[in-house]
């Protein structure tokens, strides 16, 4: 049977915005909810400030199909609040070759218990107090840990994110089809490993593969501590 493009676009339309309209309906009312938030591809969150207590961050690898190893961090934030928050992810309808941006819109935020996975961040980040760096060479990650840390005009390309409690003000949830501007401009993932093998053979049969070792501890970012101990941070993709 032939299906009606525009009755499906409309369903499908009506039901992304019936589920954000719910969650934020659930978070203005000041309701604790675990809010788990993921995409295909990861979504972008946008905003003037961020500041949190209790801050963690590892780097570490990780794969899925088509990518054997690639770099994500992890960050754990205890509580926080957030200015200008905007949250979008880009949607490509199935049947239709038409593109649906969901955007949610907050003047300020709060939060407990963030979780958040992510491979690009871009802001002006400072640390309150003393910062700790910490390698696990067995498991290949790093660990950043910081009482307090404050980013500003950041720019973060998810995989993941998961808020125990979350408050928005001034909430606006927008749906906008094929939308003008690619929304933010973050780098390809750094694939390291492609499973599709970037292997070439040696003149006696054998194989060598051509990805890269994890490198030394400068590898994340560029951290400068100032006297009074705290430090400013212009963050770059991660590169390991």
């Amino acid at each position: 049977m032939p299906i009606d493009r525009t009755r499906f676009t409309a369903a499908f339309l009506v039901t992304n915005v019936f589920l954000i309209t719910v969650l934020g309906a659930l978070a203005t009312a000041g309701v604790t909810v675990a809010a788990p938030i993921t995409g295909a591809g990861g979504f972008t969150v946008a905003f003037d400030e961020l500041h949190g207590e209790g801050f963690e961050q590892y780097s570490t690898m990780e794969g899925h199909d088509g990518c054997e190893r690639y770099p994500v961090s992890e960050t754990r934030i205890d509580n926080g609040t957030i200015d200008g928050l905007h949250l979008f992810t880009d949607l490509e309808m199935p049947i239709t070759d038409k593109t649906v941006r969901v955007s949610i819109a907050a003047e300020n935020a709060s939060f407990q218990g963030l979780n958040q996975r992510f491979t690009h961040l871009e802001g002006d980040i400072a640390f309150e107090e003393d910062q700790v760096v910490e390698y696990d060479d067995d498991h290949e990650r790093m660990r950043i840990s910081a009482s307090n840390i404050t980013i500003e005009n950041g720019t973060i390309q998810t995989e993941t994110q998961y808020i125990t409690h979350l408050s928005l003000d001034e909430l606006a949830i927008d749906v906008e089809l094929d939308p003008d501007d690619a929304g933010v401009d973050a780098p390809e993932i750094d694939c390291q490993a492609n499973t599709s093998a970037e292997n070439t053979s040696s003149g006696d049969g054998t194989a060598t593969s051509n990805s890269s070792d994890r490198p030394g501890p400068g590898g994340n970012d560029s951290v400068s501590p100032a006297a009074d101990g705290s430090a400013t941070a212009s963050v770059a993709p991660i590169r390991r």
